[in-house]
């Protein structure tokens, strides 16, 4: 498909049908300045999912979605498996026990800690305040369900790397709900606008905190010390980012990214895959064309209920073999071969939108 407002990664016939019809109702939008499309795209939520939009005089929480700061953190340790005690099977079956207990998974699942964040919102709705209030605390540090995972891997040099996928939790949720019911479009000029953007910087700045927490836990997990937490854990060294939400872009345009993420000029992202492929370290190449932005992952091509009844729990056993994880019937909607091919996702941009520094294949992989 050709449109002056439409920049694709990936030919048009090779995007699915719901996507398709997804992206053409946007470009009929007057609001709409200009339109990216990641090589992971597939079916989302009002904007397809690898979907970057532009748009003039209002933000979209629909747009941004319900998971408001969902993302990536990784760390490289610099130790090498024997140095972490880690080079055995049993040892990393041990450790996983160990992080199922420090990082809660799943649905509802509660840490029950201080999480030191306060949330008023700015629309001045008590209701609002009322719904965040309790999952503040509650589910901070936890991983929650669906693609979400936390992930220990190796990559060439024998270095081991953590990843954490996760976001705002329920906190975020209710927020993105609140403002969703309120309209598909709110203008950067009023208050409500102005409200949502405040809001959603909440909902950023918990879901990288909610991170943050849970990747000290699990390098305290794997026994290194106070200084190399902290070190790791720094925004120095920490490669962080999220792939929805939505920024000020200046002269009343917002940037909308919709599992899609940042890749400015030399800035540092992570591409998962799957749970059997691990993740790639990149640089963003600030590819202007394509709002300097880069894939999320590798895409779905299954629904989970398409996934549910594809596969079995043995072919999950015996493609996950080598991996200490979950290979029950409740982790089906997430194995490997729900997701398109990495191979071809990362072909589609490496050089275009950014440069692959790094890959690590997991040993343990944690999801909800």
């Amino acid at each position: 498909m050709i449109h002056p407002k439409l920049k694709l990664t990936v030919p048009w016939e090779l995007i699915e049908l719901e996507a398709q019809r997804q992206i053409i109702r946007v470009l009929a939008m007057p609001e709409l300045e200009r339109l990216a499309i990641m090589p992971d795209v597939h079916l989302g939520y009002d904007l397809c999912i690898g979907g970057v939009a532009l748009l003039r005089g209002v933000v979209s929480p629909s747009f941004v979605g319900y998971d408001i700061g969902c993302g990536m953190c990784h760390v490289n340790t610099g130790a090498t498996l024997r140095e972490l005690g880690i080079d055995s099977i049993d040892a990393r079956k041990k450790l996983f026990e160990h992080m199922v207990i420090a990082v809660p998974a799943g649905t509802g699942k509660k840490a029950c800690i201080d999480a030191g964040f306060l949330f008023s919102s700015a629309s001045g709705d008590a209701a609002l305040d009322k719904k965040v209030k309790p999952f503040i605390h509650t589910q901070f540090r936890t991983l929650g369900s669906g693609n979400h995972f936390l992930e220990i891997g190796v990559n060439a040099k024998n270095e081991v790397g953590v990843t954490i996928h996760s976001g705002s939790r329920r906190a975020g949720y209710e927020i993105a709900s609140w403002y969703i019911r309120k309209g598909r479009f709110l203008s950067l000029d009023a208050e409500l606008g102005r409200a949502y953007l405040a809001d959603m910087d909440w909902a950023l700045g918990f879901a990288l905190a909610n991170r943050q927490a849970m990747m000290r836990r699990v390098l305290e997990t794997m026994k290194l010390n106070k200084h190399q937490v902290q070190k790791l854990t720094s925004p120095e060294v920490m490669v962080n980012e999220n792939h929805n939400h939505a920024v000020p872009a200046g002269e009343g345009l917002t940037l909308h990214r919709k599992g899609a993420t940042p890749a400015e000029k030399g800035q540092p992202g992570v591409i998962p895959a799957n749970q059997r492929d691990g993740v790639w370290v990149t640089r963003g190449l600030g590819n202007k064309e394509f709002l300097s932005s880069a894939s999320h992952g590798a895409g779905r091509k299954l629904s989970r209920g398409e996934a549910r009844n594809v596969g079995s729990v043995r072919e999950l056993e015996k493609i996950m073999h080598g991996v200490t994880c979950r290979t029950d019937k409740g982790v089906l909607d997430e194995a490997p071969w729900v997701y398109k091919n990495i191979d071809a996702v990362l072909a589609a941009q490496e050089g275009v939108l950014v440069e692959i520094i790094d890959h690590f294949k997991p040993l343990i992989v944690l999801k909800g």
